[in-house]
């Protein structure tokens, strides 16, 4: 990943902040995450809609099983933020062909065991689905993220979440009773009274399934988001991004040179204007300042407000040093206290007057009543209707985007081939055998990756991560596009990659040799001397 092009502003924050900060980056990118999220959801929802109607005695069976699978749903807005967040522009189509892809890692753990205990489940997604950890590695991330109290901070959100779905749905309930209780004032859930008995209402058990729907709508993609910026915080605070992005923005010295005459103008300008800033103002101006002094002078201190005790003068100049103080504690921003102007009632214990009970008209108010029902409720159908039309251009458009051009750059490793040495192999032997275990392992990734490009056309993009790399070089090698013993190698140099620089366990010599020689035998020279 590309940090130094990151959309948010990067610094250490506390993990209530971190939260918060989703909250921004999903209403910067609202129209494609939840178009990608309702895009799988509503399918889901008309899938136990029409199980509802089949077997109505069955639907609380069938609105636990949309909420089950929610989270296998949450990939496709995390697909969507975490590219646009490295400026990556993606489409909500995009993201929705690419979510069988992304299911790969932590989906039978989220649909078994751990759907009723992992309610901090959105801030593991990103090591699955990003990172593209499996097994022990995994394991090892998601311990290494979780310390400092940040996995309990997912945990609590995911609480808060699930307790305001209830909220909204609750709340979508008791609306739709006040209009459908044909005139019967008093409780609104009323109509949802006869749910428990033995004839079920198929019309109410779907308007339960569409309010639990549409508070998952609503909530799913503030979770997906606010868990994916506390992932991003931790990784920052444990990998030091910030510093990074400043390295990365420092000059090079040429580039100083070149700036140094702009640099030295803006500074003699600062310079005249700070000897501007000094000239004395006109004696008048005082004359703007003594109105507030004044008027504070007029006003008393507090009868609460105990000032210090002064003993007796014990110096002739000791009188002139409280002189100054007084004049100094006068002033109204350290006097404090604070004198506010205001209007009050003279008598604030007026009655009110009581009502007149007038006597009940005979026309018939259950008529007017229906009537201003109809007439709010249409008001509010075509209220909604013409806020959609009217700023249908926020919307994501449906046409495709540009074809993507071949990635340069993945995850800040150069993949050029002018920047890579004669001999691929033969630098990672030296490099591992100088100690440098990191830069061999990279080195020996991104010629991976070049060669994928350069030689088999495999389409990468800038934000893919190394789990997008292993997907798309297996689709094409399942359409023929690549050959499966470059597959291997490609998947053994990406395992060497992540054991190591993600969860530092570094591979044995023999790997790294014999990943080597396999490398050297589908892309390097004993490829060259065979042929």
């Amino acid at each position: 990943m590309q940090i130094d092009k990151l959309q948010i502003e990067l610094r250490p924050r506390t993990n209530a902040q971190a939260l918060d900060l989703g909250f921004s980056l999903l209403h910067s990118h609202a129209g494609a995450a939840y178009m990608a999220f309702l895009a799988l959801w509503l399918p889901v929802v008309a899938l136990c809609a029409a199980l509802t109607v089949w077997r109505p005695d069955l639907s609380w069976a069938w609105l636990i099983l949309g909420w089950w699978f929610k989270p296998l749903l949450e990939r496709a807005p995390l697909y969507v933020l975490s590219r646009q967040v490295f400026g990556t522009a993606v489409t909500w189509q995009e993201a929705v062909r690419a979510w069988p892809g992304q299911l790969g890692g932590g989906w039978f753990r989220l649909i078994t065991w751990g759907r009723l205990t992992c309610a901090g489940r959105g801030f593991w997604q990103p090591v699955w689905q990003l990172e593209g950890a499996r097994g022990a590695v995994a394991s090892a991330r998601r311990s290494a993220l979780g310390k400092n109290r940040t996995a309990s901070a997912a945990v609590w959100f995911g609480v808060v979440c699930a307790h305001l779905e209830v909220v909204l749905q609750l709340g979508a309930l008791g609306f739709i009773g006040i209009f459908a209780a044909d005139g019967k004032i008093g409780n609104p859930f009323s109509l949802f009274a006869n749910m428990t008995g033995d004839t079920p209402d198929v019309f109410t058990e779907l308007l339960t399934l569409g309010a639990f729907a549409l508070s998952v709508a609503l909530i799913a993609p503030v979770y997906t988001a606010c868990c994916f910026t506390l992932y991003l915080n931790r990784r920052a605070s444990m990998e030091a991004w910030d510093l990074e992005i400043k390295l990365r923005q420092i000059k090079r010295p040429q580039a100083l040179r070149a700036r140094a005459a702009p640099v030295a103008a803006l500074l003699a300008g600062a310079g005249m204007l700070l000897a501007l800033a000094s000239v004395p103002a006109p004696v008048r101006a005082a004359a703007g300042t003594a109105a507030p002094a004044a008027a504070h002078a007029k006003c008393k201190p507090p009868k609460g407000m105990n000032l210090p005790e002064r003993g007796p003068l014990q110096a002739p100049e000791q009188a002139h040093i409280r002189q100054q103080l007084d004049q100094l504690y006068a002033e109204p921003d350290l006097s404090g206290y604070e004198c506010v102007e205001s209007w009050e009632f003279k008598n604030r214990n007026i009655k009110e007057k009581k009502k007149e009970v007038r006597p009940r008209s005979s026309f018939d108010m259950n008529l007017i009543a229906s009537i201003f029902k109809v007439l709010f409720i249409a008001f509010a159908i075509g209220l909604v209707a013409w806020v959609l039309y009217r700023y249908r251009h926020h919307f994501p458009s449906f046409e495709r985007a540009a074809k993507a051009r071949l990635a340069t750059e993945i995850g800040g490793l150069n993949i050029r081939a002018e920047s890579l040495p004669p001999d691929v192999t033969a630098q990672v032997r030296a490099l591992w055998s100088r100690g440098e275990q990191r830069a061999a392992l990279a080195l020996l990734y991104r010629a991976t990756l070049s060669r994928l490009v350069s030689e088999d056309a495999l389409a990468l993009r800038q934000g893919n991560t190394e789990g997008d790399c292993l997907r798309l070089a297996r689709q094409a090698a399942q359409r023929q596009q690549l050959a499966p013993a470059r597959l291997e190698v490609a998947i053994s140099a990406t395992s060497l990659w992540l054991g190591g620089a993600y969860a530092a366990r570094w591979p044995a010599d023999d790997a790294l040799l014999a990943c080597c020689a396999a490398w050297d035998a589908q892309f390097g020279a004993a490829r060259e001397t065979a042929a």
